[in-house]
């Protein structure tokens, strides 16, 4: 026990410099991102008002705390003594709307859209920018249509109003405006970091999804490539774990002690990260749109896809007596995944590739922005971690360390 336990010790020992400046490193990009947020969001608005010519910029979101709940939100329109919302199952013609100077605004806009009963007016103040409505997200158990919105700033009273501005129509299925970034978004190459879920790169949630977890989830694999992959093989080659063996130490203590040592320092990774992230949106005020609570469950819930790459590494390690062999083949297993996973968003005909590359079963955009765990991945992830990881012991176990 007690040499286990040294082990274990000497295993983290020996990486903490590197795991502590992995940490930093990280932990600082992760703040540099988050408050990169603020100016990123303001984007929404002016992007909806130059893509379709409006004057007031208006943007639509969803609630993630009440389903079928958006706020709706618009800039203040210079000179307007108040405006009108209008909420429509049909799309709203704005350039109809923004040629109109007669009284009776309510009246007039009614005019030019259907009279069954789709059609709400809700009028607000000078001081008002925003509104919440709540929508239907499904009928009869299909998902409903969209539901479209304007906004019409005027002066004067509502019973005798003039239109001074008008906002570009936003709906519940394309709240942003198609623009170049939205336009890029939905290129088949980037669903490789997001996946096949639409995410909303100007809610909080969205952008860190993508700006993060994507890239983390990337700086992690290559960080256990590079730590992992030659960890047991480079002593192999250079005979060193004759002398380490040479104690009463056996073999499978070795290899789980530094296994649970590795493990370990991921649950500080883990831990290091959803501390990092929380501070990020608590410093630009944004924590009731993502929660530590929401954080803390996608990190850590990103344990078994880590364990699964560590127990790879492991493997690989201890199977080829060459430190450049066993690098070689993590990378060149893990990028031919990532490959297969490009092919398969790429080529209808061979979206079946998808289910081989273990990026299909670790879907951060699901638990992080919709708050959906797919256990199903979780748990077939867990599976391929703990197999990885007997294969690699069985195989170091009967390794003939003589070559």
């Amino acid at each position: 026990m007690n040499s286990g336990l040294a082990v274990f010790l000497w295993t983290f020992r020996r990486k903490w410099k590197g795991l502590s400046i992995f940490i930093a490193s990280v932990g600082l990009l992760i703040l540099v991102i988050i408050n990169v947020y603020p100016e990123f969001s303001e984007l929404r608005g002016k992007a909806i008002a130059k893509a379709l010519g409006g004057d007031i910029e208006i943007s639509l979101t969803r609630n993630e705390e009440a389903t079928g709940e958006y706020t709706l939100s618009w800039s203040k329109f210079g000179g307007a003594d108040g405006y009108v919302v209008v909420k429509s199952d049909t799309d709203i013609p704005l350039s109809l709307i923004k040629g109109m100077d007669v009284s009776g605004v309510n009246f007039r806009v009614l005019g030019f859209l259907p009279s069954d009963g789709t059609v709400s007016i809700h009028t607000f103040d000078a001081t008002s920018t925003s509104a919440n409505f709540t929508v239907p997200e499904k009928v009869s158990g299909k998902e409903s249509a969209p539901v479209y919105f304007c906004v019409v700033a005027f002066t004067g009273s509502v019973a005798n109003a003039k239109i001074q501005g008008a906002s570009d129509t936003v709906n519940t299925r394309q709240p942003v405006a198609k623009g170049a970034y939205d336009k890029l978004m939905k290129h088949p190459l980037m669903k490789t970091f997001i996946g096949d879920l639409g995410v909303d790169m100007y809610s909080v949630k969205g952008f860190m999804s993508f700006e993060l977890f994507s890239s983390l989830t990337l700086f992690i694999i290559i960080y256990f490539l590079l730590q992992y992959g030659g960890a047991f093989s480079s002593e192999m080659e250079n005979r060193t774990i004759d002398l380490i063996l040479s104690t009463p130490l056996s073999r499978r203590r070795l290899f789980v002690s530094r296994y649970l040592s590795w493990l370990t320092m991921n649950l500080i990774v883990m831990a290091s990260w959803t501390f990092f992230m929380h501070a990020g949106v608590v410093s630009i005020g944004k924590s009731a749109e993502a929660p530590l609570a929401d954080i803390a469950r996608t990190t850590f819930l990103f344990l078994p896809f880590a364990l699964t790459v560590q127990g790879f590494c492991m493997l690989a390690s201890v199977a080829a007596n060459d430190s450049r062999k066993a690098y070689g083949i993590t990378f060149g297993v893990y990028y031919g995944m990532y490959f297969l996973r490009i092919i398969s968003v790429l080529s209808e005909r061979l979206s079946f590739l998808r289910y081989f590359t273990i990026f299909q079963y670790w879907d951060y955009n699901s638990v992080f922005v919709d708050g959906v765990v797919r256990w199903g991945g979780i748990l077939l992830l867990t599976l391929l971690s703990i197999g990885l990881f007997v294969a690699g012991l069985v195989v170091f176990e009967k390794k003939d360390l003589a070559l």
